[in-house]
């Protein structure tokens, strides 16, 4: 038995009577249900896709099935899994958004909110797709010299991120999700964003090549956690 379509759904029908944890969705047009963390105390029921804090020594770096399928522990770290988030930002008649946060180890919170997310399917490499991005963490998606908005999504055995090579100051990359930041991410020539990257310690997170990175928002440390999460309307 599955609650609704998505944490907002699920917000909407209890009439905000809903409290944070794990709950069984079924988007529009899935076949099955799955179990999904909900955050339902902060404006109207959002989906947790990820989360990145250490806390668990999660390993993100993983194959594309991993990534399709997910890993972790859904009410910890975790990736909810490519197929899932396709899921979730296609269901007809209703529309996504995307919820950033991230803190640094001196206590700093920024976020920001991109008002239209959705992925492909997986013969599309889960294409990115975004709108507009508003907040005070900052749109590191489109910062620099390769916009990751429309990027298809790379691991370590499956490489769309259009490094031929790529060059950081004098190190080159023919793969940045194998050879810089060991994980999966929408990569366009790596990009200054990467909430997949390898999580290190404070007083050791400094300068990595591998990092919890959001280049608009402390580019040269690895965060102290990041979580992404989505709200259906």
């Amino acid at each position: 038995m599955f609650a609704g379509y998505d944490c907002s759904h699920i917000w909407e029908i209890r009439k905000n009577q809903s409290y944070n944890g794990i709950y069984t969705i079924k988007p529009l047009g899935a076949n099955i249900s799955f179990q999904v963390f909900c955050e339902m105390k902060h404006d109207g029921g959002w989906t947790l896709i990820q989360s990145n804090d250490g806390q668990d020594g999660l390993n993100f770096d993983r194959t594309w099935d991993e990534y399709k399928l997910g890993f972790g522990n859904i009410s910890g770290e975790h990736w909810l899994g490519l197929e899932n988030i396709h899921k979730l930002t296609n269901q007809d008649r209703r529309t996504t958004e995307l919820l950033i946060l991230i803190e640094g180890f001196d206590g700093t919170k920024a976020f920001t909110l991109y008002n239209f997310f959705t992925i492909g399917t997986e013969n599309k490499n889960y294409q990115l797709s975004i709108g507009n991005g508003t907040g005070n963490a900052g749109d590191a998606f489109r910062n620099g010299d390769s916009d990751q908005n429309g990027s298809f999504f790379s691991t370590s055995d499956r490489d769309n991120d259009n490094c031929s090579p790529c060059k950081t100051g004098d190190t080159r990359y023919m793969s940045c999700s194998r050879n810089r930041f060991h994980s999966g991410w929408w990569f366009n020539r790596c990009g200054n964003a990467n909430l997949n990257g390898k999580w290190h310690p404070q007083e050791k997170n400094l300068n990595w090549a591998s990092s919890v990175y959001w280049g608009t928002f402390k580019a040269s440390e690895s965060l102290k956690y990041s979580k992404m999460y989505i709200r259906n309307y």
